[in-house]
This record gives C-alpha cells, structure tokens and sequence, in this order.
C-alpha cells in the first residue's frame, strides 16, 4: 500500500490533490498543513506543521516513511506571488523536504511547478522538451530552479522525479482576489470590472482535472516535466463574457480600463502531446461546463 505525503492540502488546488489522492485505491495520505486538520477519512492522517521550520521536513519524514510525495506547498497570495521574496524561502525548504525523503528511502516525487517558468516570448503552443525554459518572474525561476534540484536527486539514485507545470487552473474554492472569484464578486455586487485586454489568449484547466493528472503522474512510473493544462486557446473576454452572461451583468464589463503589464504573454496555451502520449491522460471537463459549475458553487456559498 503506498503511503502519500501530500504538501499544500488546504488550498485552492491542494484541496482538490487531496480529494483525487482519496479516490485513489490501497493509498494511505499523511496531510500536512500549517492548521493540522481537514477533512476526515479512515485513510487520511492529518500532521500539523510550517515546512518553512527548519528541522521539520526531517521529523516528518522520519514519522511518516513516505514512498510517495507530493508537493504542492508554496507561497501563492494572488498579485503578490510573482515577486515575493519568499519564493526563495520556499525553494530552500522544497530541497529541504526532497533531501529528507531520499534519507528516509522515498520512491517517488511529484512537485507542482508553473507555465511561468517557460520562456513567454513566443507564440507557439508550450511544449516540456521543446520550449526554452527562461522565467521573467522570481516566482517562475524559483519553482524551475525546484524542478532543477529534484532532477539532481533523480540522478543521484536518489527517487523517481515529475513534475507538473500548470498552466490556469479555475475551480470550486478557488482563492479570492484571483480573476474568475473577483469577477464573480463585482458583478454579484452590481459593481464596474475593471478588465485589461480581453484578447490575450489563455489555456484554462479545471482543478479536478488538473489534480487528477497530477495524482496519475505521482502513480506511474512516467518521468520528466509534463504540462497540466488542456491545451486549449480561448481569450479571456471568451471566458469572462460567459461568466457576466450567466450573471445577466455584461454591462458591468470595463475591458481595456487596467494596464496590460509589459511581459504579460499574448498567448499562453500548452502543447499537450507528451501528456496525452505518455499517460494516455485528456481534461474531462470542457471549459464553459466548468465555468458553469464554478458559478453554480460559488452561488451555494453566496446563498
């Protein structure tokens, strides 16, 4: 039975890789979080902890004997994620926690990285083997340089690497002051949305389904960088006008009243062949379906 230590299992996304990592048969999950409590199931154990506390990864490790690892945990407040200094913290502990799982024998890590860690200059799809990887932001150059540490691991001997970089997940939960909830919440509210440009194309991924391709790379034996993503193209104004349609508050729309910021992609839509090649893995849920769900759930919450 393999046992699972899932990092980050609070948040937006991590919420969801723990809910997948359940559904997954003869798993035992150990959930560490900063609050040491969750959900409950007989398979899940709750272990209460800030791995950015020297020593911790270590204890932990030495407790749990995890064959499997799944990292998740980062710094990721919307806006400020980007440029945060504490991505370097987080990048020290991230080695940190792979070092402590080589010691106590681990088999298999996962870690969840980011679309900002390609090079953003280009128009073509992004591709894990093709695409040259220049982040702009410190947020992207510290997950790539993560990546960067778990493949020295991998040829030491040291365990099985992967690593999943996500393109623009959306979902139920989803964290506020990110775009899809802050839209939501204006047009709710009977309130103007500021909105830059409209056109900028986008490749969106459902949570579900972008923690189900995760938990299906954590459980084979398929290694490298692959996208999480659907590797589809839709502009955002395709996206947001469904959603203010849907709320009956089109009018509300303000698009080309924020700045654009001057590295800001064009374009940003993965190449999903070496997903769909390798793990025989496509997304389930279409994206206005999702959308649609996402609005059905947040008016639940609204209620």
């Amino acid at each position: 039975m393999p046992t699972v230590m899932l990092t980050g299992p609070s948040g937006f996304l991590g919420s969801h890789l723990l809910y997948r990592l359940l559904r997954e048969p003869e798993v035992r999950v150990h959930a560490v979080a900063r609050t040491g409590t969750g959900r409950t199931h007989e398979r899940l154990t709750w272990h209460r902890g800030d791995l950015l506390e020297p020593g911790l990864a270590s204890r932990l490790m030495a407790e749990i004997r995890p064959t499997h690892l799944l990292h998740n945990a980062w710094f990721a407040v919307p806006g400020r994620f980007w440029s945060d200094p504490s991505n370097l913290a987080w990048l020290r502990a991230s080695v940190d926690l792979m070092a402590a799982f080589a010691a106590a024998s681990g088999q298999r890590f996962v870690g969840v990285g980011t679309c900002a860690e390609y090079d953003w200059t280009g128009t073509e799809p992004y591709a894990e083997d093709r695409t040259p990887i220049r982040p702009a932001t410190l947020y992207g150059k510290a997950k790539a340089a993560c990546w960067a540490a778990a493949q020295v691991f991998e040829a030491a001997g040291s365990f099985q690497a992967a690593w999943g970089r996500i393109f623009l997940p959306y979902g139920p939960g989803d964290t506020t002051g990110r775009l899809l909830p802050s839209l939501m919440c204006e047009l709710r509210a009977g309130r103007p949305m500021s909105l830059g440009d409209g056109s900028l194309e986008r490749d969106f991924i459902y949570a579900a389904d972008a923690a189900d391709l995760l938990v299906r790379m954590l459980m084979s034996q398929a290694n490298g960088a692959f996208n999480v993503a659907s590797g589809q193209a839709t502009t955002l104004q395709v996206a947001i006008d469904h959603v203010a349609d849907r709320l009956g508050r089109r009018d509300l729309l303000r698009f080309g009243e924020r700045p654009t910021p001057v590295n800001e992609p064009s374009r940003l839509v993965a190449d999903p062949t070496k997903v769909r090649e390798t793990l025989g893995w496509t997304p389930q849920t279409s994206l206005l379906h999702g959308l649609d769900t996402v609005l059905q759930s947040s008016l639940q919450g609204h209620q």
